[in-house]
């Protein structure tokens, strides 16, 4: 009779094990799974921030097509700007317009352009090109703050 109550005792004792073991393995499961959802949705973050990015910039390239002196030459370079649409047309502004997807803030700052005696551009010295400008779009977003940043150039192609 003593061995049966052993015998109950070492099946206890595999239950409990068993349990723990299936409670460690399903605990991992739930954590790799949290870690791959956030990892995607950082991933996800990232590639909206940079289609924002990258809609900025070929706004202000539509802007620029559209007429340099009207879109282009009258803003005030080294401010920041944020992207609207008046109608169906493109325009930058000084006031914020709110996020983004609930979530993202875009800003647009152009700079003025110097260009050397080879008429390369110069990041200092140089002479003034009043004809060429430098565009930095910035999109942040998240706590802690993250952003992405596109820089490219524009010239009045047009002449207009």
């Amino acid at each position: 009779m003593k061995s049966t109550h052993f015998e109950k005792g070492v099946g206890m004792l595999e239950i409990v094990i068993a349990v723990s073991i299936i409670s460690a393995a399903f605990f991992s499961v739930v954590q790799v799974s949290a870690f791959t959802l956030k990892v995607m949705q950082g991933r996800n973050d990232k590639a909206r921030a940079l289609a924002y990015a990258q809609e900025g910039i070929e706004a202000v390239r539509n802007m620029r097509d559209g007429g340099w002196t009207a879109n282009i030459s009258g803003l005030t370079f080294g401010a920041t700007y944020y992207l609207t649409t008046s109608g169906s047309q493109w325009a930058l502004t000084g006031t914020n317009p709110g996020m983004l997807g609930s979530k993202f803030t875009r800003t647009i700052v152009l700079a003025n352009v110097s260009r050397d005696i080879n008429d390369n551009i110069a990041t200092s010295g140089g002479t003034d090109d009043p004809k060429t400008k430098k565009v930095t779009t910035t999109v942040s977003w998240g706590s802690p703050a993250k952003s992405i940043q596109l820089v490219t150039y524009i010239t009045d192609i047009l002449k207009n």
